[in-house]
């Protein structure tokens, strides 16, 4: 009987031992995701960054013009640059980053079409009818009622509610 307890005590220190080296594992498995999550993102950061440099640069020297002659050093005529591919990368970037370039512009120039299109509202006793083939048209007259605007009945000739 003595060495059957013995037995169990050692493998609760056994056990003990196991929990707290789990335990130990996993703190330290935790901290190096943090740490990698870090440098991962630090890195990305730099990397666009960069990029970003890279296109307004790109699309700066869209529009800049050198001298024929500089430092003492002829310039050959420059071409002009195609910036297509920075603008697109540039805006990529600036939308992860939560940035939205001209997207309100996009907006105003819908609202502006639709003005200007001439179209006839719907609402308020107006209709849009389109007519894809000959049709004959028979319509009844209007009848004007009135309607009570609390209640939303019709008030009769009378002048009260039906």
């Amino acid at each position: 009987m003595f060495t059957s307890f013995s037995m169990d005590a050692k493998e609760k220190v056994k056990n003990q031992a196991k929990q707290e080296e789990k335990i130990e594992k996993v703190l330290d498995d935790d901290d190096k995701p943090e740490y990698q999550e870090k440098i991962v993102f630090l890195t990305s950061t730099i990397f666009q960054s960069i990029i970003v440099t890279w296109c307004l640069l790109v699309l700066s020297m869209g529009y800049i013009k050198l001298p024929t002659r500089m430092f003492g050093m002829d310039i050959p005529d420059q071409p002009r640059i195609d910036s297509t591919f920075a603008a697109g990368l540039l805006g990529n970037i600036l939308a992860g980053w939560g940035i939205s370039v001209g997207a309100n512009g996009g907006n105003k120039k819908k609202k502006k079409e639709g003005e200007a299109s001439g179209a006839i509202p719907t609402g308020n006793g107006y209709q849009t009818i389109i007519v894809k083939q000959p049709l004959e048209l028979i319509a009844k007259p209007a009848e004007v009622r009135r309607v009570d605007p609390i209640t939303n009945r019709p008030i009769g000739d009378d002048g009260k509610l039906t």
